[in-house]
Parts: structure tokens; C-alpha cells; sequence
């Protein structure tokens, strides 16, 4: 049993690690998509936020402040929903037309990567076009960038750990204990 206890709590602290990883570059993410927004759309209305008014009644009244921990509040439940939404996707293709879509882990990466990718291209372009902005925002971007990719790799990195003691686990609880690995 106290076995049990210790794997439990060993996956938990790596899937912590894992996730704060995954934070950093969600973090780092959201900022240069906020700066490539406001750039090519300055008056943009952020009045959508009063829908997330459950979360935070100031939300609703328009007159609010943001800091991280309110934008990972609202990051955590449009993922939430998300998963969500996809699970209940991927179980409607899998019952009804027996359809199952499995993304390999080089693949997500690679998507992944190219997607950051793009929206840093995206906000290098607009300081280029942008004659008030001061070229500071290239070093800028380059340091977000490298951040965010190690974040990224880092996340992929520790979320194969991660399944390398699931599987660990599992092959444990299947030995008997009188049984010397």
C-alpha cells in the first residue's frame, strides 16, 4: 500500500513539473499573440472577457485589471472546455463511425513549434512594418522565443518521463512481491 502512496505522489509532483513548463510557454504564447493583436487591430474590444464574469464578477462590469494568474484562470477553463469538447469528439468518431485519430508526439512538437513559430514571425514582421515601435522588440521576441521553445521541449521532455514511470507503475503492481527485479 505505501507503495501505492509514493508512485501516486511521485506522478503527481511530475505532472506539477510538467504543467509549469507548459505555463511558461502558454505565458510567453499569449503575450506575443496580445502584441500582434493590439498591432494590427489597436481599437480591439475586450468586452468578450464578460462572459468569463463567473470566474470573476469584475469581469462584467468592464472596469477591471488583468494579471497572470487571472489570464491562466481563464487560459485553464477555455482548456478546459476544450478537452472537453475534443473528448467527447474523438468518443462520438470512435462509437458511431469507428473512426479513431491519434496524433504521434513528433507531430504535436512539430506542430507545435511551427505554430509558435509563425506567430513570432508574425509579431517580427509587424515591429518591421511598425515604424514607432524601437527595434528593442526583435531582442525582445528572440529572448520570448528561445524561452518559450525550451518551455515547450521541456514540457514534451518531463510528459515522457511522466509516461515512463505510468508504465513503470504498471509493471510493478503486475510482480509479485516476494518477486526480487
Amino acid at each position: 500500500m505505501s507503495k501505492n502512496i509514493i508512485t501516486t505522489i511521485i506522478s503527481f509532483l511530475i505532472n506539477y513539473i510538467k504543467y509549469f513548463f507548459l505555463t511558461g510557454s502558454v505565458i510567453f504564447s499569449l503575450a506575443v499573440l496580445l502584441f500582434a493583436l493590439l498591432n494590427l487591430v489597436p481599437d480591439f474590444s475586450f468586452g468578450f472577457l464578460q462572459y468569463f464574469s463567473f470566474l470573476n464578477p469584475d469581469y462584467g462590469t468592464g472596469t477591471f485589471s488583468m494579471g497572470i494568474s487571472e489570464v491562466m484562470e481563464i487560459f485553464s477553463f477555455v482548456s478546459l472546455i476544450i478537452m472537453f469538447t475534443s473528448y467527447v469528439f474523438s468518443f462520438t468518431l470512435k462509437k458511431i463511425f469507428n473512426i479513431t485519430i491519434k496524433f504521434s508526439q513528433k507531430f504535436k512538437i512539430l506542430f507545435l513549434v511551427v505554430l509558435i513559430t509563425l506567430v513570432y514571425l508574425i509579431a517580427m514582421i509587424l515591429v518591421t512594418i511598425n515604424d514607432a515601435l524601437d527595434n528593442l522588440f526583435y531582442y525582445i521576441f528572440a529572448v520570448f522565443y528561445v524561452i518559450n521553445l525550451i518551455s515547450l521541449v521541456l514540457y514534451f521532455l518531463v510528459d515522457a518521463l511522466l509516461k515512463k514511470v505510468t508504465n513503470f507503475i504498471k509493471i510493478q503492481k503486475n510482480v509479485p512481491e516476494n518477486y526480487i527485479t
